[in-house]
């Protein structure tokens, strides 16, 4: 019984991941692109090498069955959605988030006459508060890549 509730729990898992990825794959928040090539691409080798692993672990039933067919579903639509959206995407996060300029500021060097506002040189204190999401390099999307390719063959030698 408890591994039965264990391969649930793992089975939904993977689902909520899979579904995750497509989530933001396929940028639902109808805002500008917030994540960047590489970022969707380390998602989407997470969640595949997830799965892959998942297969070979787990007790399969009816139900987890059914759970790792939803997580393959949205695997591949956001395989679909990373395809489709790709020219969008930036290719490192933050270069298409810019500040949005307060009233009594200007972006162009010099204020416009008789508007009285200064020129903002230094960021806001929000903006330095903000803290960013360290971006995956390409090291690390290699080694996620490796992880994949290792849980495939090791799956094509178990059977």
């Amino acid at each position: 019984m408890p591994i039965s509730l264990i391969s649930w729990l793992l089975a939904g898992v993977l689902a909520v991941t899979c579904l995750a990825v497509a989530r933001s794959a396929w940028n639902l928040g109808e805002r500008a692109p917030g994540i960047s090539r590489m970022a969707l691409l380390s998602g989407l080798l997470d969640a595949a090498a997830t799965a892959a692993l998942f297969r070979l672990a787990l007790p399969w039933s009816a139900g987890t069955t059914l759970l790792w067919v939803l997580a393959m579903a949205a695997l591949a639509a956001a395989v679909a959605g990373a395809v489709i959206r790709w020219p969008v995407l930036p290719s490192h996060a933050g270069l298409l988030d810019f500040e949005e300029s307060e009233p009594g500021t200007t972006e162009s060097g010099s204020p416009e006459p008789g508007s009285g506002g200064t020129l903002r040189t230094k960021p806001s204190r929000k903006a330095k508060k903000k803290s960013t999401k360290k971006e995956p390099g390409r090291t690390a999307v290699a080694v996620r890549a490796g992880v994949l390719a290792a849980v495939v063959v090791l799956s094509f030698a178990v059977g």
